[in-house]
This record gives structure tokens, sequence and C-alpha cells, in this order.
């Protein structure tokens, strides 16, 4: 009987214990697992968890970003949560007195003057949090982009606050942002312009009125290489980046006119490029092309709409870098360092009031609107080749003549049966 008992005992123990595992293994119900917030600005609910944070009372409260806009906030359970907290201990207190230390009420009356000083100080002690400019910038870059702003622009305002908000700078105190500006003595007068032009737009967007300091720049001349240098660059480079480099030549584009040049832009019978997408407000325009262009236009692979296959302007860029530290190596001219991608829209600019001499040439060719910005090529030309030289060639047959004029000479007058040419140095 005994051993009879003993089984049902470690029986009934087996038992219980298989019910407690099998109590442990099954799965929590749907009331318990936390389902993820939804983002307050856009409405997704693809978010991840991003960080933690603590409140002003201690409660540990759980960051999210969203992945659809990247704007990061706060779980709103654990908001609440902090708050609810924080009224029981309000509530705790029995009152909603003022002055409270050590544990102890002070029932004492305050005057009025020493209540003003209670708020201004507390008014003094507010800071705004990283995170909160943070959030603050998005929300300014999102307004940016509903107002049409172009990608190159919000990337130079959200590059500029950034580094505001880095250096110290309350984006909604103007005064901040002076006192800061003025104790950055590393800074260039043009970065402090761009960042007063970023932060302008932004005090503009939150209706802050403001008044900032005024940095006035100068604006230097560009490099301009001869012709030589510019041949021996595209000639080093690789075969798609040698024609980009050869449409910004011939046509004095800007490169991101250029790299959004589509395969009906081009006129093969006329041997033209239309340039319908202009940057910056400029006005569309068509250019005459060579025979040799046109010749690696049309041999670049047809893989998409666009003509050149970089997905930006910004992997162009490393491209045309790494090709260009190449054949600094290979021809062993250090100068070459010093061609970017306007350099060859500021060369053909010179160039073009070299041979006419004419402003509104020029403003055509650039596509300008007016002759602002084109006067700066005159002083370019004289200092390109003060003495202006040209080479002369002689033709004596239909077919001289013809070949000198494909090679960009021009025609100047029949003399003893001898026809003239001349071309720019």
């Amino acid at each position: 009987m005994a051993g009879l008992k003993q089984d049902e005992t470690s029986s009934d123990q087996l038992s219980s214990v298989t019910s407690s595992h099998k109590n442990f293994e099954q799965p929590p119900s749907n009331e318990s697992i936390e389902s993820s917030p939804i983002c307050p600005r856009c409405g997704s609910q693809k978010v991840r968890r991003n960080g933690h944070r603590e409140s002003v009372f201690g409660d540990d409260i759980q960051r999210w970003s969203c992945n659809n806009c990247e704007l990061r906030f706060s779980d709103p359970n654990d908001l609440q949560k902090s708050w609810s907290t924080h009224e029981k201990e309000k509530r705790a207190s029995g009152t909603n007195d003022i002055k409270i230390s050590n544990n102890k009420v002070y029932t004492r009356q305050i005057c009025v003057k020493e209540t003003k000083n209670l708020a201004a100080e507390q008014q003094t002690t507010h800071v705004l949090r990283r995170d909160d400019l943070k959030s603050a910038i998005i929300n300014f870059l999102w307004q940016c982009k509903k107002d049409n702003y172009s990608p190159d622009t919000i990337r130079a305002y959200d590059f500029s606050l950034r580094q505001l908000v880095k250096i110290g700078v309350d984006l909604y105190n103007p005064e901040s942002f002076i006192e800061t500006m003025a104790q950055q003595t590393k800074f260039s007068q043009t970065r402090k312009y761009s960042l007063r032009k970023a932060y302008r737009s932004f005090l503009t967007s939150n209706k802050i009125e403001a008044k900032l300091p005024t940095f006035r720049i100068t604006r230097p001349l560009p490099y301009l290489p001869c012709e030589e240098f510019i041949d021996q660059l595209i000639a080093c480079c690789g075969i798609q980046m040698a024609v980009f480099l050869m449409t910004l030549k011939q046509t004095g584009a800007r490169p991101g006119e250029v790299w959004r040049l589509r395969w009906t832009d081009i006129d093969i019978g006329g041997k033209k490029i239309c340039i319908s997408q202009p940057e910056k407000g400029c006005n569309s325009r068509i250019r005459p092309i060579d025979e040799k262009l046109l010749t690696m236009l049309l041999g670049l692979p047809r893989i998409q709409e666009r003509i050149f296959t970089y997905k930006s302007r910004d992997m162009a860029w490393k491209s045309f870098s790494r090709m260009r530290a190449r054949a600094m190596h290979k021809m062993g001219n250090p100068e070459l360092r010093k061609i970017d991608f306007y350099t060859f829209r500021y060369w053909r600019a010179t160039m073009e009031y070299r041979r006419l001499h004419d402003f509104g040439a020029v403003m055509v060719l650039l596509g300008h609107k007016s002759l602002k910005y084109v006067l700066l090529y005159a002083q370019l030309s004289d200092a390109y080749d003060p003495n202006g030289g040209y080479v002369c060639r002689e033709a004596r047959t239909r077919t001289e003549a013809r070949q000198l004029i494909e090679d960009g000479f021009e025609y100047i007058l029949d003399k003893e049966g001898v026809s003239l040419f001349r071309k720019l140095k």
C-alpha cells in the first residue's frame, strides 16, 4: 500500500510539472503582444525601434523611427505612462503648491512680483533637445519638398542646418545664431553666407522674424586651363565619362543638365543637342555638336531613357574624381586636379566671347536670362590670353578650305588667289 501511495504521489507531481510546462510553452495572447505605434507624420505602420530616452521624471521611453519618412518619435504609450506617473505624484502631494522642498509643503502666499520672476526663470531654463531640433529640420525639409525646391537646395539646407545644430545653435532662437556666428573664426565668409541663407529660410518657414548679420562674399575667378589639358583629361577617362566631358566642352551646359539628357534630345540629322531640362531657372537651348561627338553619343548603349547611366550626379562626380587622379598619375600633370565639371562651362563661355566679343551670344550659350553673370567672361578672356593671338592658315583649293572650316578656322578674306583663315590660339 505504501508503494502504491508513493507511486500515486509521484504521478501527481509529474502531472503537475507537465501541466506547468505546457502552460509555460503556451504562446502569449494577442493582448500581451505590444503592437508597434503608427508614425504621427505619414501614418505608416512600418516603424523600427531606435533607442531610448529618459523623461524628466526618470521614466524610460522607447524611441521609434519611421521607415517611410525617417521621422523619429517617442512611444505614445510610454509618454502616457510617464504623464500618469507625474499625475499620481502630483495627487499624492495633495495640492498644486508652487514651492516644495524636502517633502515639506509651504502654504505661504507669494506676491505677484515673485510669481512673475518664477515664470521668467522657468522660461530661461527651458532648452530644446537635439532630437527635437532634428525633427524640426526634417519638418522644414519636407515643407521645402512640398514647395517644389530643387533636390540640390534641399540637400544644401539639410547640411547647413545640421551643422548649426552641431555647433550649438538653437534654431528657434535667432540670438543664439548671431552669437555663435560671431565666435566662429574658422568659418569663411562664404560658409557663413551659406549658413545664413539656410537659417533665413528656416525662420521664414516657421514665421519667426529676426534681423540676421550680413556676410558679404566676393566671387573668386574660376580656373581656366588650356585646351590641351582638357583634351588630356578626356583622353584618360572611360568611354561614358569621356562622352560626358566632351558634351560639357561643346555645349557649355551644367553637369546636371547633361546628366538629364535623353535620347530624344539628340537631333541626328542637324547634329544638335537640345538642353530641355535646364537648371537654376535658365532657358532651354539647342547647341550644335560636331560629327565626332555625335558618333560617340550614338555609340553608347541604350539601356534607359537617359543617355548617361549614372544613378546621380554625385555618382558621376565620384567616377570623374577617380579617373582624374589616374590621369594625373599617368600624364604627370598636377594641373589636372584643378579641373572639375564647371571648368568646361567656364572655358566654353570664355572661348565664345573671344570668338565673337558679344555678351548676347554668351548669354544665349549659357541659357541666362540677363547679362548680370555674363560680364565675367570678358575678364576671363583677357586673363586667358592677353595678346589675343591667332593661328592663320591658307587654303588654295576647296577641299583645303572645307577641312579648315571643320577644324574650327574662321574665313577672313581672299587675296592673290588664296583664302585666309584664322583661329584663336
